[in-house]
């Protein structure tokens, strides 16, 4: 049972003004602290002419720092309503120390939902959305790359990713390299999104590779599409195929029934055509 205070987590509109929800204007008004990202924040939401509960900043730098400050807080009873900058805190934004620290210490979470540019980039893209997998901002370089670029590349479902527009055209020559088949893998690029500016890329990878030769402006969330899965199952099964053949530890019989079970064949007849092929 949690006693004391509560922190509320607060979603903000990703640019237009208008999309703040009554209830989420309610929560930072009525806060007894509010933490944010960027102070100046809430003021841009809601006017000169309220009055806003005090503010402290929190943002990746500082959140450590803030979880003592916020836990004071919870413990003296007071609600405390945090706001990233522009979207859902803890989502690719700073919110999820506090969170923790909250939790583990006993006190009530809240949320009021709100924008985020990645559901928002899934909704417009109008790809299935099954297995979708959100990956936020990934590695620069390196192998933590590699390894999300390989993961875009075998997924079924849609990757969804952010990015800062100058890196864009870098990201985009990423994925046509390491896709397989970025001539028919459908991408969106989805800019300054519910801003003034908004703007929405299609086509295939290699498509938007080609055509994206210069660095974007603003924020940008990306849609990749997922692979094909019949064709992702055939390549899954070749796969299995070729480890049974290179298992060095496998003897005749049970290599032959290992591949019966994969390809539906006679173990016996498998078992010959492996013998007649040793021959």
């Amino acid at each position: 049972m949690s006693a004391g205070g509560t922190l509320v987590l607060v979603g903000t509109p990703l640019g237009n003004r208008g999309d703040l929800s009554p209830r989420a204007r309610e929560a930072l008004l009525g806060a007894d602290l509010l933490f944010c990202e960027d102070t100046r924040s809430p003021t841009r939401l809601l006017g000169n002419d309220v009055s806003l509960p005090p503010r402290r900043s929190c943002f990746v730098g500082n959140e450590h720092e803030r979880t003592a400050e916020l836990l004071d807080a919870l413990a003296a009873g007071q609600t405390v309503a945090f706001c990233s900058e522009a979207g859902m805190p803890s989502w690719s934004d700073p919110g999820q120390l506090l969170v923790r620290a909250a939790v583990g210490a006993g006190f009530s979470v809240d949320v009021v939902p709100g924008p985020t540019a990645a559901s928002a980039a899934l909704s417009l893209s109008g790809f299935d959305a099954t297995g979708a997998c959100f990956m936020g901002f990934i590695a620069r370089d390196g192998k933590a790359r590699s390894t999300a670029l390989a993961q875009i590349a075998a997924a079924r479902g849609p990757s969804l990713l952010y990015e800062a527009g100058n890196r864009t055209p870098g990201l985009l020559r990423d994925l046509a390299k390491v896709l397989p088949d970025a001539g028919a893998r459908e991408v969106v690029v989805c800019r300054e999104l519910t801003k003034l500016h908004q703007e929405v890329l299609r086509g295939t990878v290699a498509d938007l590779h080609a055509r994206t030769t210069e660095a974007l402006r603003g924020e940008v969330t990306v849609v990749v599409e997922g692979g094909d899965a019949a064709e992702a199952e055939s390549v899954d099964a070749a796969r299995a195929v070729l480890d049974v053949m290179l298992d060095p530890s496998l003897k005749p019989r049970p290599r032959a029934r290992a591949l019966a079970d994969l390809t539906g064949l006679d173990a016996r007849e498998v078992y010959e055509r492996l013998r007649d092929a040793r021959s």
